[in-house]
């Protein structure tokens, strides 16, 4: 869908981006809109009994909630205007520290081979399944330690967690 596609490339830039979509969608799924996430916050209907010209946005709380008016001319569409709020407040974030594990890639590729490299056959000959289960998750978590250690990091506590300096 191309809104989905625009939508990310503009999150992708600015994460902290305020977004609005609107217009007719009388024909247009939208149940991807709402799971971006945006909602849908006109709850009049905007065409006879339908609410065909809908606004989606992550912005509703700087928003009064829209007014439906009378058709504009020949339209057989209300119009609807959404005004700024007057008491909308700022959340301001504050910086955090996280701790994440590291994405290098250099490390990654040393786990692989590391992974590829090890003998399980110690595991194999254990008696018990508790003690298979201890070896296996003590070896990948030391293994991941080791090539992928756990990083403490600064963060902004309204950053969304899929935006990443990556992506």
């Amino acid at each position: 869908m191309h809104i989905l596609n625009c939508l990310d490339t503009a999150t992708r830039e600015h994460p902290h981006a305020g977004i609005v979509v609107l217009g007719d969608f009388n024909r247009l799924r939208d149940a991807a809109l709402t799971s971006y996430p945006l909602k849908q916050v006109v709850k009049e209907p905007t065409r006879k009994t339908a609410i065909l010209d809908k606004i989606y946005t992550n912005m509703m709380n700087w928003y009064d909630r829209p007014v439906v008016l009378p058709n504009v001319g020949r339209s057989d569409h209300r119009a609807v205007i959404m005004s700024p709020s007057a008491t909308a407040k700022w959340e301001h974030g504050q910086n955090i520290m996280v701790a994440k594990r590291s994405q290098d890639l250099n490390g990654k590729a040393m786990l692989a081979h590391a992974l590829q490299n090890l003998d399980w056959t110690p595991l194999f000959n254990m008696q018990s399944c508790d003690d298979m289960v201890e070896c296996f998750y003590s070896t990948i978590t030391n293994l991941l330690d080791h090539h992928l250690p756990i990083l403490t990091v600064r963060q902004y506590s309204t950053n969304k967690p899929w935006i990443t300096d990556h992506f």
